[in-house]
């Protein structure tokens, strides 16, 4: 166990609070101090040339038509980006990378995977629906006791695990060997897939439990799309194992304190945009407020690719909504004592540059000026790391805290 220092919030230029913001995904995520996040590839240098569509017209008539609105938005923050943030370019070109391979960061690849990184969904597909039969989903452990030696991942698996001290915690996992995770201050987990370890969720965190509502829940659903069939790494992260209906089952707004947010990143389908804004939100009664924009860039800070190609975009988008009404309370301090506080939450544009496939940008810095509480309890779904002072859900949720992943 490690002392604290403050967190970076990856802010490399801007505010938290300010329409565009120029962010580092490496160091936005939860890291100490005391040990350097590697990068995990080369950065692209220069826009990725990507081939049309034999017809050269747009698979999505739909997304054109957004794009058309956007454009103008997008061109003026790519302005004030080459203005405003010129002296942080090139980003990250001095530094040693593990893969120098120059890869599409929208396709997930064999260079997205470390050497020696242990691979939890292989371990996971050979444990079958019968473990849940008798797992109790009330059991929530304290890592303290348990960290001085190793513990098996079976032992993990499917129930919230949580370090309650201020420091980093060394956590020893055995799979088919013995691997170190980082487990930041404050933070909780639940490892397992979504539907499997739902009444875990349900049982710490629902309508029912005694739990105060969370200021903020994120998702990233594995949504089904033409990236996701493009992947060529044996192992990738298979969206036919997930059910995007069984998002119905989430019942978000019970697990929300009043006022509290929810944000779930998106991507540029059609069809997706509709199920979310038409069926998804309707039935867990939120309603959206804002749309955040992350728009992936070169080490120079242009677009990853052309920006007016008829079918890929170079963003993605974040979905930010509200409760329709209140239906939790807030916690320790009352949404009415913070409400003068609370910053509106507004459309923004975030530029970075993409990391390994699937990897966002961590929202704890920028988000917490828009949540309820001063000190905000926040919820990652289908996470693949673990945040400082959150409780994090997801199959791979320990995937980005492997001690591999740091000098």
């Amino acid at each position: 166990m490690q002392q604290q220092q403050q967190p970076s919030n990856g802010i490399l230029h801007g505010q938290p609070t300010d329409e565009v913001v120029l962010i580092d995904i490496i160091s936005s995520l939860s890291s100490p101090y005391f040990l350097q996040r590697k990068p995990s590839k080369a950065p692209l240098t220069v826009p990725l040339v990507i081939p049309e569509p034999q017809s050269g017209e747009p698979f999505d008539q739909a997304l054109a038509e957004r794009h058309t609105k956007r454009r103008a938005w997008i061109q003026t923050s790519l302005t004030h980006l080459k203005n405003e943030f010129s002296s942080h370019f090139p980003l990250r070109l001095s530094e040693q990378l593990q893969n120098t391979t120059i890869n599409d960061p929208d396709v997930q690849s064999a260079n997205d995977v470390y050497d020696g990184e242990p691979n939890l969904l292989a371990f996971q597909e050979n444990l079958g629906a019968a473990w849940f039969s008798y797992h109790d989903t009330d059991t929530q452990v304290d890592l303290i006791p348990i960290s001085l030696q190793a513990i098996s991942l079976v032992d993990i698996y499917g129930s919230i695990h949580y370090n309650s001290l201020s420091n980093w915690m060394t956590l020893k996992v055995s799979i088919d060997k013995e691997y170190e995770y980082m487990i930041p201050p404050r933070s909780s987990f639940l490892l397992g897939p979504f539907t499997s370890t739902l009444p875990v969720f349900k049982a710490a965190f629902g309508k029912s439990s005694n739990a105060p509502g969370f200021d903020f829940i994120l998702l990233d659903p594995p949504w089904n799309n033409r990236s996701a069939k493009r992947a060529t790494h044996k192992d990738s992260y298979k969206t036919s194992t997930f059910n995007v209906y069984d998002l119905f089952k989430l019942n978000v707004a019970d697990s929300l304190c009043d006022g509290g947010v929810v944000g779930i990143w998106l991507t540029n389908s059609t069809k997706w945009r509709t199920f979310l804004l038409e069926k998804l939100f309707p039935a867990w009664k939120v309603e959206m407020v804002a749309e955040w924009m992350w728009v992936k860039i070169t080490a120079h800070g242009e677009p990853i690719f052309d920006l007016e190609h008829p079918v890929r975009k170079p963003y993605e988008t974040l979905i930010l909504a509200r409760p329709i009404a209140a239906t939790r309370p807030s916690g320790p301090a009352s949404s009415s004592n913070n409400d003068n506080k609370r910053k509106d939450l507004q459309d923004k544009v975030i530029f970075a540059m993409p990391d390994i496939h699937s990897r966002k940008p961590c929202l704890k810095g920028i988000i917490e000026p828009y949540l309820p509480n001063s000190d905000p309890r926040c919820c990652e779904i289908f996470a693949r790391n673990l945040t400082e002072g959150w409780f994090s859900w997801g199959n791979e949720v320990l995937r980005g805290n492997w001690r591999g992943f740091w000098t």
